[in-house]
Order: structure tokens, then C-alpha cells, then sequence
């Protein structure tokens, strides 16, 4: 019986484990760049949104929660092709869905032509 308990409390851990490490968010860096290289370009800058969304089912199971910044991040890098991207705004909302919660990630920036 002793035998039992302690397979059932490894087995516990490890599901726990598992569970909380698919908890985990993964960052983003974005790239300092130096004013001097889009100042001639000042006036010709454009504002680029991308947005991208997850769902958390029953409040509990996650759903494209945690890649949600990156893939949004990378759709942004995409529409601006080349160019410098500054003035980075993230914003986060969540909607109610009956039998969860939608979660959307909005990036707003401002692409720059390189000279």
C-alpha cells in the first residue's frame, strides 16, 4: 500500500510539473536602434499594427495563450518588410466567451525606410 502512495505522489508531481512548465510565456526582444539611422527619414514613417489571439478554455486549458506576443511580434516584423521598426505600444485585452476567455495581444509601431 506504501508502494502505491509514493507512485501516486510521483505521478502527481510530474503532472504538475509538466502542467505549470506549459504555463510558461516565451519574451521577446526587440532591437535598439540608433535615432541616426531614420532621421533623414522623419516625415516618411508609418504606423504598423499586428494582432493575434488566444483562448483559454473553461478558464483552465490554454489554448495559443503563451506564443500569442511572439506570433503577433513576428506578423509585425513581416508588414514592415525592412524597414526600422520604433515606438513600440503592446496592449493586452481579453474578451468573455461563454466557456472561456479570449486573450488578444496588440502590437503598434512605427516603421521607418532605412536610408
Amino acid at each position: 500500500m506504501n508502494f502505491f502512495k509514493k507512485l501516486l505522489s510521483i505521478a502527481l508531481v510530474a503532472i504538475f510539473a509538466v502542467w505549470f512548465i506549459g504555463c510558461a510565456g516565451k519574451p521577446i526582444s526587440f532591437k535598439s536602434i540608433d535615432p541616426k539611422n531614420y532621421a533623414d527619414v522623419k516625415d516618411k514613417g508609418r504606423t504598423i499594427t499586428a494582432s493575434e489571439s488566444g483562448f483559454q478554455l473553461l478558464l483552465f486549458i490554454p489554448i495559443d495563450i503563451n506564443t500569442r506576443h511572439v506570433r503577433a511580434y513576428n506578423q509585425l516584423l513581416a508588414q514592415a518588410h525592412d524597414d526600422y521598426i520604433t515606438d513600440i505600444k503592446i496592449e493586452e485585452s481579453w474578451t468573455y466567451a461563454l466557456v472561456g476567455t479570449v486573450y488578444t495581444t496588440t502590437i503598434t509601431a512605427t516603421a521607418y525606410p532605412k536610408k
